[in-house]
């Protein structure tokens, strides 16, 4: 049994303001709480007593990391940046200044300080990276055009590289369609358009946290054929009818009534099929870019409609994208059809509203503690997701109460839960 986190801040209040420790003796003390703000305010103390100790700079980095991974992403830019003030150019740029820019909205500042960070040496990742994140901030900011521009002077330097059988080949074809996507939007809506949020920029639709019957479609998504449609080989369920996503949809629904306290739900608004091209949204598996699968599902004129306005769930049944989910931004995401299971799309549709995983491998590694009973369904273990319930951070964040955590695959937690506290008739089946 853990106490309490009001016991915790007290405790800790009481000790930064009387003890008169060492700054090892407070990292340690910080490495020991298993409160994550708890830790923040130790280390920021540490930092504040003694600004010229050798620690404060690896410590500054712990702060950081504990920030950045409770979703408070200022306050990480304004630690992160104190010790790295410039994004650098060449082979000294700071990438991870730049994403938290890219993470708090700072649009401008990232095409700032990517316009002419590449330097004189040609480098085909470096670059490449510098590319799409100007692309995802000129979509952040609805400019397609500018944002083809910036793929149209990678290709210029790069597409050479992308010969059969080189090592680039996969890099550059997948830019190659990041380009055709792009000049498709650009033909029919313009150069301008709505923003697209794409990759790791924020698009929480966090305020839909507190929405009751937000509308969700559902997209089966099988292959095409230039010759016409073809049977190639696809996942089981593929005729599956309304009535069995339906059902999916209040599953999900008892799981989310339980998580928010009746403050958040979905209302089911249909199925429909589309046909996809090869190449158009190719998993990761086979050498697919996760940006230009983003960009794509913007393309399809039903999904751009849909996007930013209800969640969107594009269930893949092609055979090569077994095994895959991801959150597309906007609300969209992409599913394989062996992973349509209640906790899997839950935790997509978390994603949507502003929750992150939840991951301290690299701060244990360095002997940090953490709350090993703080589990939810951003919690994986070893690649599965197994609790209902939601991590401390996320629940900052959506403004959901906490709830005992239930735990499924056959765990004697399930029966210890209090039967009141549980979901009523939450499908566990195809958990």
């Amino acid at each position: 049994m853990y106490p309490s986190s009001r016991f915790n801040c007290l405790w800790v209040a009481a000790f930064i303001t009387v003890t008169p420790f060492t700054p090892y003796q407070f990292l340690i003390k910080a490495k020991q709480e298993i409160c994550v703000s708890d830790k923040i305010v130790l280390l920021r103390r540490l930092i504040q007593t003694f600004p010229l100790d050798s620690l404060v700079h690896p410590v500054r980095q712990h702060m950081v990391d504990l920030l950045s991974g409770s979703n408070r992403y200022e306050e990480a830019l304004l630690e992160y940046s104190k010790d790295h003030p410039e994004t650098g150019s060449g082979d000294a740029i700071d990438f991870t200044l730049i994403d938290y820019l890219l993470k708090t909205g700072r649009y401008g500042d990232v095409l700032k300080a990517t316009a002419a960070a590449s330097g004189p040496i040609r480098d085909v990742i470096r670059d490449q990276k510098l590319m799409e994140l100007r692309v995802q901030a000129m979509l952040a900011k609805g400019r397609y055009e500018l944002a083809r521009e910036c793929v149209d002077d990678w290709l210029a330097k790069y597409e050479g590289d992308g010969i059969e059988g080189s090592r680039f080949e996969g890099d550059v074809r997948s830019v190659q369609f990041l380009r055709h996507h792009l000049l498709y939007l650009e033909r029919t809506v313009g150069p301008k358009g709505k923003a697209i949020f794409a990759a790791t920029v924020p698009d929480s639709l966090q305020h839909w946290s507190h929405r009751g019957a937000v509308p969700i479609y559902f997209f089966k998504l099988v292959p095409a054929h230039p010759a016409g449609q073809l049977y190639e080989p696809v996942l089981p369920g593929r005729h599956e009818t309304e009535e069995y996503f339906q059902q999916m949809v209040d599953e999900m629904n008892r799981g989310f009534e339980y998580l928010s306290a009746g403050d958040f739900s979905l209302s089911f608004k249909g199925v429909d099929t589309l046909y996809v091209k090869q190449g158009d949204l190719d998993p990761a598996a086979t050498g697919g870019h996760i940006l230009t699968s983003r960009v794509f599902v913007h393309t399809i004129p039903e999904l751009y409609r849909l996007s930013g306005e209800a969640f969107v769930m594009l269930v893949d049944y092609r055979a090569q994208s077994g095994g895959e989910a991801a959150y597309m931004g906007d609300g969209l995401i992409h599913i394989s059809a062996d992973k349509l299971q209640n906790l899997v799309m839950m935790h997509e549709v978390l994603h949507g509203l502003g929750a992150t995983h939840k991951d301290w491998s690299t701060l244990e590694n360095q002997g940090f503690q953490f709350d090993p009973d703080d589990r939810g369904l951003m919690t994986f273990e070893r690649g599965e997701i197994k609790d209902l319930g939601l991590e401390e951070k996320n629940r900052s964040v959506l403004g959901w109460p906490q709830v005992t955590v239930v735990r499924f695959g056959g765990h004697p937690e399930i029966a210890a839960a209090k039967t009141e506290e549980q979901p009523t008739a939450f499908a566990s089946t195809n958990l």
